[in-house]
C-alpha cells in the first residue's frame, strides 16, 4: 500500500461531501498522519498495521501536488458546504457507526490504529480534541486548514500554493462558508475550529470577516471559551512558560479576536460583543488579574485582548468604575474614545450632536438626576428651547453642574435654529437629510461660530455619556442609521 493509494481512495469517498463513504475513524487515521510542518507536530497515531512504515504525507508538499490539491478541496469543502443542524447531526450519527466495508485491505488498515497518549497535544487538558467521534474528524481538519492558509499566507510562491482560490476550500459562497465555520463551533466548541476561523480571516479578509461579525453564535462562543480558559487554571497557579500550556486557551481566543477585528477602527467588533459584554469584560478582569501576578509579561496578543475589552467599554459607553473594570481596561477604552472621536471633523460631531438631541427620548438632561431621567411632565430650557427638566431643582443642579449647561445652552439654540434640526424628531417628523458639507455652510452663513467655538462646543458636550454612545459611532452611513442608534442605544441611558 502506498500513501499515494491512499489519498486517491480517500479523494474519491468525499466527492459528494454530504455523504462521505467511510467513518469517522477513517478519516481521523489518513488525515492525522499529515505532518503539517509545525515544530511541535507529533503524529498522534500508534499502530502496527501495514500501511504505519509507508504512510507518511506532509502538508508542505501537498499543497503544491494536484493529487494531493484536490484531497485538500473535498475536505474543505466537506467542512464547509451548507448543513442544517439536523444534517450535522444525522451526520454524527452516521460517521460514528462504522459501516465500511473492512474487506478492502486499504480501509481495513485505516481502522486497526490507538491514540498515543505519549505524542505531543497543543491543546492542555480539558481542551483536547482526540476522539474518534464527528467532533474529533471536526477538529483535525480545522486544524490542517489553519496550517494550509498559514502556509499560503507565508509561501514565496503562494499563488500556486493550495487554495488556488478561495472556493477551493470555501466553495460558492464566503457567506455559506463562514455560517459553517459557526455552526460547527457552536456544535463542537474547541479550539481547532477557532484557530481555522482566525486564519480563514487572515487569509480572506473583508469576505469571509463579515459574515463572521453577523454571526449571533460567533461571539457567544469566543467568549465561553475564554471564560472555560480562565476557569480551567489551577488557584495556585505561578506561571509556565510552556507556550502550549493551560494559558493557551487565552491566548488562542484572544488571536481569533484580533483577526477578525481587523476590518475598522472598532465599531463592528463592540457591537459584535454587546449581548456578551458583561461576561466578556468581567472574564477580561480575571485574566488581567492572573497577567498581574505573572513572574514576565505575556506577549502582545494578551495586550489585542485587553484593547479589545477597552474599545468595547469606549463604544458601549460604559462607566470608569475602577471598582469593576481593571485599570487595563479602562486605559485601553480611554485609548479608543480619543481615536475614535479624533476621525470626526468638529463639524461632523457638532452635527451629529444636534442630531442625537433631537432625537433622544424626552428625558431629564440633569446627569444625575434622582428620578434617572424622569417620567415627565418635563418642563424646557427657556434658553436652548432644546432639553428638558423634570423639576426646577433639577434644571438649577446640571446649570452650573458637573456638565454645566450653561456652557452649551446658548450654542444649541443658534446652532438648531440656523441648521433646521427640530427640537424632537417623532415617527413622523424625521430629522432633516443634512450632509456636513450643508451643515458647515448654514452655521458659516447664518452663526458666525467659529471652528474653535465649535471644537469647544463639542467638549461641553460629549462628556455626556447618553450623547457619546451615538456620536461615537463615526462610520454611519446614513442619518437614518443614527436615528436607530439614537433610539436603540440610549435606552436606558445608564448602563
Amino acid at each position: 500500500m502506498t500513501a499515494t493509494a491512499l489519498v486517491d481512495q480517500a479523494t474519491q469517498s468525499l466527492e459528494d461531501p454530504y455523504n462521505p463513504t467511510f467513518c469517522c475513524r477513517y478519516y481521523i487515521c489518513l488525515l492525522s498522519h499529515i505532518n503539517t510542518g509545525d515544530e511541535f507536530w507529533e503524529n498522534p497515531i500508534a499502530s502496527d498495521a501495514p500501511y504505519a512504515g509507508n504512510l507518511k504525507l506532509s502538508l508542505d508538499s501537498m499543497v503544491n501536488l494536484p493529487k494531493s490539491m484536490k484531497l485538500l478541496d473535498r475536505v474543505s469543502i466537506f467542512m464547509t458546504c451548507d448543513r442544517s443542524r439536523e444534517d450535522m447531526a444525522f451526520l454524527a450519527q452516521r460517521m460514528e457507526h462504522c459501516e465500511c466495508d473492512r474487506t478492502d485491505s486499504l480501509v481495513d488498515s485505516m481502522h486497526a490504529w490507538q491514540w498515543n497518549p505519549a505524542a505531543f497535544d497543543r491543546y492542555p487538558e480539558g481542551f483536547t480534541c482526540r476522539t474518534t467521534t464527528l467532533g474529533g474528524l471536526i477538529a483535525i481538519i480545522a486544524d490542517l486548514l489553519c496550517a494550509a492558509f498559514e502556509l499560503k499566507r507565508s509561501g514565496e510562491d503562494h499563488q500556486k500554493q493550495w487554495p488556488r482560490s478561495r472556493t477551493d476550500c470555501l466553495g460558492d459562497s464566503d457567506e455559506s462558508a463562514a455560517v459553517m465555520f459557526c455552526r460547527w463551533l457552536d456544535e463542537y466548541p474547541i479550539l481547532p475550529i477557532l484557530r481555522a476561523v482566525g486564519a480563514s480571516a487572515c487569509l480572506f479578509a473583508r469576505g469571509i470577516i463579515v459574515p463572521f461579525l453577523l454571526s449571533a453564535h460567533l461571539p457567544k462562543n469566543l467568549v465561553a471559551i475564554l471564560k472555560r480558559g480562565v476557569d480551567s487554571i489551577p488557584s495556585d497557579f505561578e506561571g509556565t512558560m510552556d507556550a502550549f500550556g493551560v494559558l493557551y486557551p487565552i491566548t488562542c481566543v484572544f488571536t481569533t479576536m484580533r483577526d477578525i477585528s481587523n476590518i475598522d477602527d472598532g465599531v463592528s467588533t463592540a457591537y459584535f460583543f454587546r449581548e456578551h459584554c458583561s461576561l466578556f469584560l468581567e472574564t477580561l478582569n480575571r485574566i488581567a488579574a492572573i497577567d498581574d501576578r505573572l513572574p514576565w509579561s505575556m506577549n502582545a496578543t494578551w495586550d489585542d485582548g485587553f484593547s479589545m475589552g477597552g474599545v468595547v467599554h469606549a463604544k458601549l459607553v460604559l462607566p470608569f468604575d475602577e471598582t469593576k473594570y481593571h485599570s487595563k481596561i479602562l486605559d485601553w477604552s480611554r485609548l479608543n474614545r480619543m481615536t475614535i472621536l479624533a476621525v470626526q471633523t468638529p463639524y461632523e460631531l457638532a452635527r451629529n450632536v444636534m442630531l442625537t438631541l433631537a432625537e433622544l427620548p424626552a428625558q431629564c438632561m440633569n446627569a444625575r438626576c434622582p428620578n434617572k431621567g424622569g417620567q415627565g411632565p418635563f418642563m424646557m430650557c427657556s434658553g436652548c428651547k432644546r432639553v428638558v427638566y423634570c423639576s426646577a431643582e433639577c434644571q438649577d443642579k446640571d446649570w452650573n453642574g458637573r456638565l454645566p449647561h450653561k456652557s452649551v445652552c446658548k450654542k444649541i439654540r443658534v446652532l438648531g435654529d440656523a441648521t433646521g434640526i427640530p427640537i424632537y424628531a417623532t415617527p413622523k417628523i424625521e430629522p432633516p437629510q443634512i450632509e456636513i458639507s450643508e451643515f458647515q455652510r448654514r452655521v458659516s452663513e447664518r452663526t458666525g461660530l467659529s471652528m474653535v467655538s465649535l471644537m469647544i462646543f463639542n467638549e461641553n458636550c460629549l462628556p455626556d455619556d447618553r450623547i457619546r454612545r451615538v456620536v461615537n459611532d463615526s462610520e454611519l452611513p446614513s442619518l437614518s442609521d443614527l436615528r436607530a442608534i439614537a433610539l436603540t442605544n440610549c435606552i436606558p441611558f445608564r448602563i
